[in-house]
């Protein structure tokens, strides 16, 4: 299949010395889909997957990743991350504008979606310019550059390059895979007529461009794949394939522009050839440039990719690291959003020290530590079920015109007994074909502690518990006698929200006196007690918000102090 005259460009500034010092590296990846109605422009089969595996690397490369793409404008709260042209130029002015950013920073920009060139008329000089597409391009009537107006919302490529001139970072990459096509060209079909990729406009002084493929070729996409050929390799080559070494010298764990043209030139040129029946797909590198510039650091997403030992303890920091690169190992997000709208918060497999030490403050004797390991990696909800997110499943709201509770999308769905939050993952498993169930006790404390071994995720402190926690005690005035709406409060090292507070969680595990260690333990034995835990908004004491404590109480009991969040299991299935 051929993206008409796809093209990948990499424009990066010739980086000074100060830069091999360590910055902090953002990226904007945007990914375009699908057009407007009436548009010559069809619809791109892998844009959204060559952005989400360009976002899933560079994340665990240490970017700071903000990803645009339909799919995740769709959600709930997520409307300005939609590719629209609007949207796509808010980002990349907060971004390159940022008046923070220093030498030693990387700033990069990828795009990915439909490219277009028209030409320039006055008088008898004639200019072509070249324009990105963002979702809501409006192009059907547009014959030369002339006609381009606001209303049209393209982006200029003369525009981003501007932008990248003024940037103050030390560190700028351009990315843009996209379809370069020529609307004014007859077509046989509805789509436009391909292309072969033209001279492009030189880069600004002070960069490099790395296009996917030479003058007078075009670049394919790959139903193999489900990528782009040349974005593939790019992926592959930021992954690490690209910091083979040498017998001359040895992989460092950062791949250079060096490494990653060399990389992806001859891997894409041998898969064309091979694939496509001797056609070419020769990528070029063009400008003024060191090629040792590094672009990002692999082993952040090599060195991590084990079990996270918890039992001594963590900082945030370990935390999410481990997290994202099992993120990348598994080839999924670290937060993903399911069909009802819930984010789901990726937990790597580890073992930790379940329950409290002897000399912690306000103990109670069913919390005797154990070590536990659990072996499998699982997505957990990052709130609490909704009562959006229980109507969207159920279709019903059983806390309406019950005592203590508000009525709204983001409240916790309450007044819900363990045996209704059982069907509810039976029947969101079903809705999804995947499953989804209660988090064993064991699942609830290591994620609830994200490596720590502190009275409290964040610490040892109550007196910060009110960051954390929806509670009554000490910050009693700022509550009221009813959940609050999820995520107000700020989240663990994991992203998880409301562990220490809002309303008690249902858990699968039934209550015993003595905590079950070992591996993946979870009591199955019906006694007619349920396990609970995490804390309410009823809570009077500190000392019940803390990680290790427990509760036990009849799976039929229905409160509004009591919910559940949800698992998602599986993964390696």
């Amino acid at each position: 299949m051929r993206r008409s005259c796809l093209f990948l460009l990499l424009l990066v500034a010739i980086w000074p010395q100060s830069l091999q010092a360590e910055g902090k590296r953002y990226a904007l990846v945007i990914g375009v889909k699908s057009y407007r109605p009436g548009q010559p422009l069809p619809d791109l089969a892998f844009t959204e997957n060559d952005a989400n595996e360009l976002a899933k690397v560079l994340t665990v490369g240490g970017y700071q990743v903000t990803l645009m793409t339909q799919t995740v404008g769709r959600n709930e709260g997520k409307e300005v991350y939609a590719p629209l042209s609007d949207y796509i130029r808010d980002q990349l002015d907060a971004m390159l504008g940022n008046p923070f950013l220093k030498q030693e920073d990387i700033v990069l920009i990828a795009l990915a979606g439909h490219g277009v060139q028209y030409d320039h008329v006055d008088g008898e000089k004639k200019t072509t310019k070249y324009f990105f597409c963002p979702a809501d391009a409006d192009i059907a009537k547009v014959t030369s550059a002339n006609d381009i107006t606001d209303r049209s919302r393209v982006l200029d490529l003369q525009e981003l390059y501007t932008a990248l001139s003024t940037c103050k970072a030390g560190g700028k990459l351009l990315l843009v895979d996209a379809c370069r096509n020529d609307p004014t060209k007859p077509s046989v079909s509805r789509s436009l007529a391909s292309a072969t990729l033209p001279p492009l406009p030189p880069p600004p002084g002070g960069t490099a461009a790395f296009f996917s493929c030479s003058a007078n070729q075009r670049a394919l996409e790959c139903q193999k794949l489900k990528h782009g050929v040349f974005f593939h390799h790019v992926i592959e080559a930021l992954r690490g394939d690209a910091d083979a070494g040498t017998a001359k010298r040895p992989a460092d764990g950062k791949v250079t522009l060096a490494e990653l043209s060399e990389h992806v030139s001859v891997s894409t040129y041998d898969y064309v050839r091979l694939q496509f029946r001797g056609s070419k797909q020769a990528p070029e590198l063009k400008g003024e440039f060191r090629l040792s510039i590094p672009i990002i650091d692999v082993t952040k997403g090599t060195t991590e990719l084990l079990p996270f030992d918890a039992t001594q303890p963590r900082t945030a920091e370990e935390a999410k690291s481990v997290q994202a690169a099992w993120a990348q190992h598994l080839g999924k997000m670290v937060v993903e959003r399911n069909s009802v709208g819930m984010e789901l918060v990726l937990i790597p497999p580890g073992q930790f020290k379940m329950g409290s030490p002897a000399n912690e403050a306000d103990r109670v004797e069913d919390e005797g530590q154990v070590t536990v390991r659990l072996t499998q990696p699982w997505y957990v909800g990052k709130t609490e079920v909704t009562q959006q997110q229980w109507f969207a499943v159920m279709g019903t709201r059983p806390w309406m015109g019950k005592d203590n509770v508000k009525d709204g999308d983001d409240y916790p769905a309450t007044w819900l007994s363990a045996e209704q939050a059982d069907q509810f993952c039976e029947k969101l498993s079903q809705k999804e074909g995947v499953t989804y169930r209660l988090l064993t006790e064991a699942e609830w404390e290591y994620a609830c502690r994200a490596g720590s071994q502190t009275r409290f995720h964040f610490g040892d402190d109550p007196d910060l518990l009110k960051d954390f926690a929806w509670y009554a005690g000490k910050v009693k005035q700022e509550t009221e006698a009813s959940p609050h709406p999820v995520a107000a409060k700020s989240a663990n090292a994991f992203g998880l929200h409301d562990l220490h507070g809002n309303v008690w969680e249902w858990c699968s595990d039934w209550y015993v006196d003595q905590l079950a260690g070992g591996e993946n333990p979870q009591v199955t034995t019906d006694n007619g007690t349920r396990v609970y835990r995490s804390s309410s908004y009823d809570s009077e004491s500190p000392s019940d918000s803390r990680s290790a404590f427990r509760g036990g109480i009849s799976p039929g009991i229905r409160y509004s102090w009591l919910g559940f969040r949800v698992a998602r299991v599986n993964l390696t299935n």
